[in-house]
């Protein structure tokens, strides 16, 4: 899937380490759809890990062009979706 649009928060960078001791890296955005026949744009959260994050710093207001995967999981009864970025770029 496929969103353009504007980057309207920067979330905190969160760091830790899983439980095999791997080091990880996650950062969320949000971007707003960037569609003038659009009446009501659709905004969406969307997680970078790792080596998606960019090594320039991001900014809101920024024009992005993201590609993403949705996944779905299980984890104590609940139900949660994953918007992961497999390709990220500034226009």
């Amino acid at each position: 899937m496929r969103i353009q649009g504007k980057i309207t928060q920067v979330l905190p960078l969160q760091e830790g380490s899983s439980q095999t001791g791997a080091q990880w890296r996650k950062q969320t955005i949000v971007v707003v759809e960037d569609d003038a026949n659009i009446a009501f744009p659709n905004e969406v959260a969307l997680d970078l890990f790792n080596d998606r994050i960019p090594g320039t710093q991001l900014v809101e207001g920024q024009r992005v062009d993201v590609h993403f995967g949705i996944r779905t999981r299980e984890w104590g009864g609940r139900v949660y979706n994953e918007i992961n970025v497999f390709k990220f770029t500034t226009i």
